[in-house]
């Protein structure tokens, strides 16, 4: 039964292809968790500004795009301070997609999870090693040792990201404390305001499922080409991807006004209000119905 079941599922999802698939090129077919991969490229052990978390797990695939955007934004941030340790990376895809052991998600090529940037207790960059939970106020205990989230390399592999004309970052879902922190860290010392922008709506803790308060999780979107070969995702489609697609539907929630996100992005001052803002109706990040109701890691 499970056989047949997984062959319809398939079969419906190959049923959304409107040509034959290109031989030898890489296509994420169906969605993030309803998909699988054709022809996917591996990402090795190590690269410049990365090593894999699980290196001897066949967790490495993903599309082009993907597969990219992680080495850029590593490289970047390996770049702009040098002789930290590298960003550790976690599950992508299996080979041809499809069922992932340990995620809901992460069927087709297009989700990766990036472990956080650390500092030891003395301020310095210090090896995350594996995954470590932030709290609030940006301390993680392993091993009976304290680590404080790094705003300055987390941002700078953030901003990277939504930046990369080539990457189509769709999500970079994270805890409401991270993006606090990050954006806090962003309105003070970013110069992009269109980064910052983006943030605000790309940073995301997901409606139900894991609040992401240990690593990002990123997931790419398709190109317009990818799509007329079976690779189908989710609005919200953000404008600067070059979609004519709306960024809302009917049922998100509605963005900050300026003077709400002014007193979000210093609500430290205040730890009472960041508590209520964080609980209560304040939409920094765009909500669709499909997104709030449903996640799937």
């Amino acid at each position: 039964m499970v056989r047949i079941l997984t062959t319809l599922a398939i079969a419906a999802i190959c049923a959304c292809v409107s040509k034959p698939l290109p031989a030898g090129q890489t296509i994420s077919i169906g969605t993030s968790d309803q998909g699988y991969l054709h022809h996917a490229v591996s990402l090795p052990d190590r690269g410049e500004g990365y090593h894999r978390l699980r290196p001897r797990e066949e967790t490495r695939y993903g599309t082009a795009t993907l597969i990219e955007a992680i080495e850029r934004a590593a490289k970047a941030v390996a770049d702009a301070f040098p002789g930290g340790y590298p960003l550790r990376v976690g599950d992508l895809s299996n080979r041809r997609g499809g069922a992932h052991q340990r995620h809901l998600s992460h069927r087709a090529g297009r989700d990766a999870d990036l472990m956080f940037y650390a500092r030891d207790a003395g301020g310095m960059a210090a090896d995350s090693g594996s995954w470590m939970r932030f709290d609030r106020y940006g301390l993680a205990v392993r091993n009976d040792r304290v680590f404080s989230f790094d705003e300055a390399r987390n941002w700078h592999l953030v901003r990277t990201l939504l930046m990369d004309p080539g990457a189509r970052v769709k999500w970079l879902f994270c805890s409401d404390d991270i993006k606090a922190r990050l954006l806090r860290y962003a309105a003070r010392h970013e110069p992009s305001p269109q980064a910052v922008f983006r943030a605000t709506w790309v940073l995301h803790q997901p409606g139900s499922g894991a609040t992401h308060a240990d690593h990002f999780h990123v997931r790419v979107g398709c190109g317009p080409a990818e799509r007329t070969l079976g690779c189908r995702e989710q609005a919200p489609f953000w404008p600067w991807h070059g979609d004519r697609a709306s960024k809302e539907e009917d049922h998100a929630r509605v963005a900050a006004s300026d003077g709400r996100l002014v007193g979000w992005l210093f609500a430290e001052e205040h730890p009472d209000q960041s508590r209520h803002v964080f609980r209560g109706s304040f939409g920094i990040a765009p909500q669709p119905a499909t997104i709030a109701r449903r996640y799937v890691d």
